[in-house]
């Protein structure tokens, strides 16, 4: 039983991974692009203090689309928010 499902494994995978393959250039471009955009963001915001700037380009550029991702989703103030 346990061979029939690691021979069915092995014979639907091939599909799946044709389509993981060609997901990963999609996941990586969007990545990238989070990137730049929260990279830009948060050199020109006006609204962030020197200090918070730096803290967030450096968040961004060593931890990636990940600090991108932090640095997109922390609270902001409101009333700076027009």
């Amino acid at each position: 039983m346990i061979s029939d499902a690691a021979t069915y494994l092995a014979q639907t995978m091939p599909q799946g991974g044709e389509i993981l393959l060609r997901l990963l250039p999609l996941l990586f471009l969007a990545g990238f692009a989070i990137w730049i955009w929260s990279l830009i963001h948060c050199i020109r915001n006006r609204y962030l203090t020197d200090q918070n700037q730096l803290i967030g380009i450096i968040l961004i550029v060593v931890l990636g689309p990940i600090g991108s991702a932090v640095y997109l989703f922390l609270p902001r103030d409101s009333e700076h928010q027009r």
